[in-house]
């Protein structure tokens, strides 16, 4: 019976062009660590790099037409997803943490192209479309939808000086095509449009 459930789990994972259970331990858990093989989904088409750390319900998906590759040392907790499609592309770098809250990346449109750089940090229930270039240590904190936006970059979130971080993101709502610099913050409620560009040091008085 086990043997049975297996063959019939790659199978499944074969038709789809996702790697199989055999694959995920030999070419991904050789250099990373996964917590857990059968809810891990990995295209064939993805790079995946090394001492990444992926957690239960973990899903990269790349077709044959897209490009999505994975740097080292990244932590992917549950629930996050990544989809490239139709001549979209998905970079991600070095050392981000994207949380268990929910994190959603879909470039599934020719144009779309996602980059995340160094030392990110997006954490909550976190939906991300388009042409979007968040650059060493951005943040985005909470429940947002983010289209075409760039955060640049600065110190990740353990820089002392808030003023000194990268671009950051929080509250709820959507933000749709805004460019936050170093040390400056867009707290939303809603309509991101409707709230100022901030220094971060306000909340960190």
């Amino acid at each position: 019976m086990e043997l049975k459930f297996i063959t019939l789990a790659n199978n499944i994972r074969e038709k789809n062009g996702f790697l199989s259970l055999d694959e995920i331990m030999e070419l991904v858990a050789v250099n990373n660590i996964v917590y857990d093989c059968f809810s891990l989904l990995i295209s064939k088409k993805a790079k995946i790099g090394k001492d990444n750390i992926f957690y239960p319900n973990v899903t990269i998906c790349c077709d044959d037409n897209s490009e999505l590759i994975v740097g080292d040392s990244n932590y992917f907790f549950s629930s996050t997803h990544f989809v490239a499609e139709n001549g979209g592309k998905i970079l991600i770098g070095n050392r981000n943490e994207f949380s268990d809250g929910g994190v959603c990346v879909k470039a599934n449109m020719t144009d779309a192209n996602i980059v995340f750089g160094d030392n990110g940090r997006y954490d909550g229930r976190i939906n991300i479309f388009g042409k979007c270039m968040f650059e060493a240590g951005s943040q985005i904190i909470g429940n947002i939808n983010v289209y075409n936006c760039c955060l640049k970059e600065g110190g990740d979130y353990t820089e002392k000086n808030p003023d000194e971080r990268a671009g950051l993101l929080k509250g709820f709502g959507t933000v749709k095509s805004v460019i936050v610099n170093r040390g400056m913050v867009i707290n939303g409620a809603g309509d991101f449009s409707k709230a100022p560009l901030e220094q971060q040091s306000k909340y960190h008085k």
